[in-house]
């Protein structure tokens, strides 16, 4: 591109659903409703929820075959990529939205990566989806490893070798320094080159304007005890990620996308705009998001020329070969996308949850023939997250498994 685009985006989509017991069963949330009562809410829901799950490939090879050249990063949680590839070669057959099977969804996936590439990028999670501030910090190799294991058996070492940035779920970063600087040399360890974090989590240098922080790539800096880390760090739009997920039109997305590369036009590179929400939940997610603002993005993106559409990593590969020119720190107290991190540890309840499960890690690290993988589950947000019996039920009868596990 030779010419300067006033401003580089890439909207991003994050997907999950946790485990969940039916029965003496541990099965995945999706299959549980799927399998709910016959015209019921729970059932009616589901299948737009498969759909959803489809839905960035599903349009990503429909843009394509039209000649459009979209663009889109995705998240999905290493338990919820094993629940599809189970769903995919069973239930989904026998669902269908709007006339259509459901489908294979992962070997749709599969030949998204192999002949459109260019058009989505995957970012690495954690496996079970823990909540990494509140999660015992010797097994968060563990849930970073397991994920890359399952995106590997699914689609292959090629498809690994290209995730090369790390969304945390929730967006959970801790302001510890000493934590901080361990997280980032184990993301890099893992081979991760970059980060997505909230603007909650990082410290507002004097004299930025909001666009300077959220629309410019950085360093983030991290320092302990004589030791510094630095990873390159995203920071999510939050506007734009709220009106993502509540039904933005093209023509609001567009104006939002100019006024940011108007701010930031003084700059040698344009800014790079990435508004996160969930893929899946609500209305306009379900029905609306790709029909609506999605596709008519790309299909009308000649009316809009001033614009370019990039993944994160190949707007850092064509922007900042050499790294960032600015530099963040975190708060001390951290953050989440939410804010805080009192959603996942305030109140009895989930501090009960919490500490049953780091004795429960302790003794499985105690244990070096013993597999991770129950803790790892026992460990997923959604039991602490929604502060209900029900899912502090589901951590309690899923603590209760993994100490029986062999």
């Amino acid at each position: 591109m030779t010419t300067k685009p006033l401003a580089v985006f890439v909207p991003w989509l994050h997907f999950h659903q946790p485990p969940i017991w039916v029965g003496e069963t541990l099965t995945g949330n999706l299959e549980k409703m799927l399998n709910g009562p016959e015209n019921s809410e729970e059932r009616w829901n589901a299948q737009w929820f498969a759909q959803a799950y489809k839905n960035p490939a599903r349009y990503i090879e429909i843009l394509r075959k039209e000649g459009h050249f979209p663009r889109i990063m995705v998240d999905y949680s290493g338990v919820l990529l094993e629940e599809l590839a189970k769903l995919s070669t069973g239930l989904f057959n026998n669902i269908y939205v709007d006339g259509e099977a459901i489908g294979n969804v992962i070997e749709l996936w599969r030949y998204i990566l192999n002949e459109y590439p260019d058009s989505v990028e995957f970012a690495g999670t954690a496996y079970s989806h823990c909540y990494f501030p509140a999660t015992p910090e010797r097994d968060h190799e563990a849930q970073i490893m397991q994920w890359r294991k399952v995106f590997a058996d699914l689609f292959g070492e090629k498809a690994l070798s290209k995730v090369r940035g790390f969304w945390p779920p929730e967006m959970g970063m801790t302001g510890d320094p000493a934590e901080a600087l361990r997280f980032i040399r184990l993301l890099k360890k893992c081979g991760y080159e970059w980060i997505i974090l909230p603007r909650s989590a990082i410290e507002h240098p004097e004299n930025w304007s909001v666009p300077a922080l959220e629309n410019r790539v950085h360093w983030l800096t991290v320092e302990s005890q004589g030791e510094t880390e630095q990873i390159l760090c995203v920071i999510r739009d939050t506007d734009m990620g709220i009106r993502q997920q509540s039904g933005q039109n093209v023509d609001g997305c567009i104006n939002d996308m100019r006024y940011r590369g108007q701010e930031l036009q003084a700059e040698k590179i344009p800014p790079l705009i990435v508004p996160t929400s969930d893929g899946e939940n609500g209305n306009v997610m379900m029905f609306e998001y790709f029909r609506n603002s999605f596709a008519p993005l790309f299909r009308n993106s000649q009316s809009w020329q001033d614009i370019a559409f990039m993944n994160v990593s190949e707007y850092i590969d064509q922007y900042l070969p050499n790294g960032a020119t600015t530099e963040v720190r975190l708060k001390p107290t951290g953050g989440s996308w939410i804010g805080g991190h009192q959603s996942w540890n305030e109140g009895d309840r989930r501090q009960q949850v919490l500490a049953a499960i780091e004795q429960l890690s302790q003794n499985y690290a105690n244990n070096a023939l013993q597999d991770k993988m129950p803790v790892l589950l026992c460990e997923t947000s959604c039991y602490v997250y929604w502060n209900s019996e029900f899912w502090f039920q589901q951590a309690d009868r899923c603590i209760d498994w993994a100490k029986k596990s062999p």
